[in-house]
């Protein structure tokens, strides 16, 4: 009379000892273990056990018996918050162990399933189900078998082949001897799981069972349309292949397509800079699945530091690299759909230190590399290299060091210089001024600095035109000579 009272309240009720929404929570990991196998059969007395592993310990675990109807029988609680049920396994992990005592004789026969639920902050956040059948000869059984189905799950993905993996007997321990499987297409999910079952001789199958009363059953999807599917998989009646005696429905998503990767524009070379190099593929989607959330990874190889750059997580479409480190690049990018496929794409680019483009000032007059100044006094000569420029990450860094015939002198970009003491008979010395930045690269000019004050020797070139000169003039008057002479001699004549 308790179990049927219990009943009658449940069905008035729809007593759920949480919310039925499973709480979004990654953080907490549960695992729940029954120490009975499926299809136990209880005809006396027994108790089903079983163990809660969790990562917190802060939880509620609670339990029910239904029938295959989902008629409820009986239900409570394992512990309570704070009661110290919980005993710690290892570090950050707690363990539960729990029983229930069923005695058939507080309960129709039937094909049952024990659930084990747990929450957390009043939300069901895991629950997990094994089947068993009471036998009490005083009651008939709502259903004479039972049937475990471990894979798929239900709202699970499939990709390629769906694999069928279930576990049936009745309840006298025999396997039932055919098995109605059905896939069907939908657009949508809310048309899945929600019509009558149109049966057909086309989906009976004959299974071939393990000792563990499980068998498997495989469908070809790798050539069918990416979308909503149900799986019907049902027990057909003793008494009637047109009336089943166990049903479950499941709604399935099949993801044969990988995301399509969009990339607004490809990462090219580019120069140094304070700012970022924005990639966005925030435009990829899933070819069918265009609703759900795509998962990116991010993976970039810097090549002078060999350090990787990891950027991932939902909804991570836009990628940003800093332009102040100059090295080539190799940049990945991988994006799963919630299907388990993935899509990549990979660029090489390269990021370049621009050489900075020297101004240099002497005596406030600009001047260009390879040019002569002709100086007007070797005292404060004043040198400016300070407009010189370069990228604005590099810019405020520049350094200046200045040379004479190849040996530096000083460092500084706005400096006096006065011709050296050692140098001071030399008509021209060589000033090379190099602008750096903090990465060591590096350009230059050079200048000849002209000594005002320096003697001019003669030129070789008047020397020797001086020297022909005077030989051209030596020779005239070496012939003009002779010739006087060879008219200053007398000449006999010839008398007759």
């Amino acid at each position: 009379m308790r179990v049927v009272l219990l009943g009658i309240i449940s069905v008035c009720f729809i007593f759920l000892p949480l919310d039925s929404v499973y709480a979004e929570n990654e953080e907490i990991d549960v695992s729940i273990g029954f120490d009975f196998s499926f299809g136990e059969i209880i005809d006396n007395e027994k108790i089903l056990s079983g163990t809660v592993i969790t990562s917190e310990e802060n939880i509620i675990v609670s339990w029910d018996i239904q029938n295959s109807t989902g008629f409820k029988f009986n239900w409570g609680d394992f512990n309570s918050i704070g009661s110290g049920d919980l005993s710690e396994v290892s570090q950050n992990y707690f363990s539960l162990e729990w029983e229930v005592s069923v005695n058939s004789i507080d309960y129709y026969s039937c094909s049952c399933q024990l659930n084990i639920y747990v929450g957390y902050e009043n939300n069901l956040i895991h629950e997990s189900s094994m089947p068993f059948f009471i036998l009490n000869d005083m009651y008939y059984s709502d259903s004479n078998h039972s049937m475990l189905i471990s894979n798929p799950s239900d709202m699970g993905w499939i990709n390629g082949d769906l694999i069928i993996e279930a576990q049936a007997k009745d309840i006298h321990g025999n396997q039932p001897s055919s098995v109605q499987i059905y896939l069907n297409r939908y657009v949508t999910f809310t048309e899945t799981c929600s019509g009558d079952i149109t049966y057909s001789d086309d989906n009976i199958i004959t299974p071939l069972y393990n000792e563990d009363n499980s068998f498997t059953y495989h469908f070809d999807m790798n050539s069918q349309p990416d979308g909503w599917y149900e799986l019907i998989i049902l027990i057909p009646s003793e008494n009637s292949l047109n009336e089943y005696d166990v049903y479950s429905c499941m709604s399935l998503k099949l993801n044969n397509l990988m995301p399509v990767i969009s990339i607004l524009d490809n990462p090219s070379n580019q120069f140094e800079d304070d700012g970022f190099l924005i990639i966005d593929a925030s435009s990829t989607e899933d070819p069918v699945w265009t609703e759900d959330v795509l998962y990116y990874i991010w993976t970039c190889t810097n090549s002078v530091t060999s350090d990787i750059l990891i950027h991932e997580g939902f909804n991570q479409g836009i990628f940003e690299l800093s332009l102040e480190d100059s090295a080539d690049y190799t940049l990945k990018l991988e994006i799963m759909d919630q299907g388990g496929l993935s899509s990549t794409e990979e660029f090489n680019f390269s990021i370049s230190n621009k050489l900075p483009d020297i101004s240099l000032l002497i005596n406030d007059v600009e001047v260009i590399d390879g040019e002569d100044i002709k100086l007007n006094d070797i005292g404060n000569i004043i040198l400016d290299g300070s407009n010189s420029d370069d990228t604005i990450n590099d810019l405020d860094n520049l350094r200046c060091i200045w040379s004479i015939n190849t040996v530096a002198i000083f460092e500084g970009c706005e400096r006096e210089l006065t011709w050296p003491e050692e140098n001071i008979d030399d008509k021209e010395l060589v000033l090379r001024l190099d602008v750096m930045d903090d990465d060591g690269a590096y350009s230059s000019v050079s200048v000849k600095l002209i000594n005002p004050n320096a003697d001019n020797p003669l030129p070789y070139p008047i020397i020797v035109l001086f020297i022909s000169f005077l030989f051209l003039i030596s020779s005239v008057f070496y012939r003009f000579r002779k010739d006087s002479e060879s008219s200053s001699i007398p000449k006999w004549s010839k008398e007759k």
